[in-house]
């Protein structure tokens, strides 16, 4: 039986690394890595780098920013034991930023059909481990404790990934929140 896991919590505090351990628990080498970050500045490209090197050398890693369909049917994800999804967060900008045409006067209509196809991916992602047995652990950013941001387009960005986190701890099997490195799990299997 598969396991579904979100994992959220703020900048730094130890998400990826708490999620790379409990996918090495489920699956050892069996991992299929999904990678959802561009590489856009030095200093990203710096972090993903740090993530790669953390990494077990055999978990296959598809750089996938969305249309998580497109994993069906591939080798990578046939043999995985776990799937390790790294991070909503950065899902939702990408979506975004190939969806909005104005990013200084983002339309709603196009931010929210952003929101609707990445949560429609989530579903269909979840229904395809629950489908194949196959675990599945979802990374994700907690950005609405922090201060409110100054511009349009942040405000709707953090509410959007507000409904998707909630949406996806209702699909979820287990939520644990990082603090400061440490885990609180908000929600276990029935």
């Amino acid at each position: 039986m598969s396991t579904v896991t979100l994992i959220t919590g703020g900048a730094r505090s130890g998400k990826s690394a708490y999620g790379e351990d409990l996918a090495l628990r489920m699956a050892g080498p069996a991992v299929l890595y999904v990678a959802t970050a561009r590489a856009t500045d030095p200093e990203m490209e710096q972090r993903i780098r740090a993530h790669r090197a953390r990494r077990p050398a055999e978990w296959a890693t598809e750089e996938c920013a969305e249309a998580f369909s497109s994993l069906i049917g591939s080798d990578c994800f046939c043999e995985a034991g776990a799937i390790l999804l790294d991070c909503i967060g950065f899902a939702l900008n990408n979506a975004f930023y190939h969806r909005l045409s104005d990013w200084d006067h983002p339309d709603a209509s196009e931010m929210q059909a952003a929101e609707e196809a990445l949560s429609g991916e989530l579903r269909d992602l979840i229904d395809l481990c629950r489908g194949s047995g196959k675990d599945l652990i979802l990374i994700t950013n907690e950005v609405g404790d922090s201060l409110v941001p100054d511009t349009a387009v942040s405000r709707r960005y953090r509410d959007a990934l507000g409904r998707i986190n909630c949406l996806a701890a209702s699909l979820a099997d287990r939520v644990v929140l990082m603090t400061c490195g440490l885990p609180l799990v908000l929600k276990e299997p029935k």
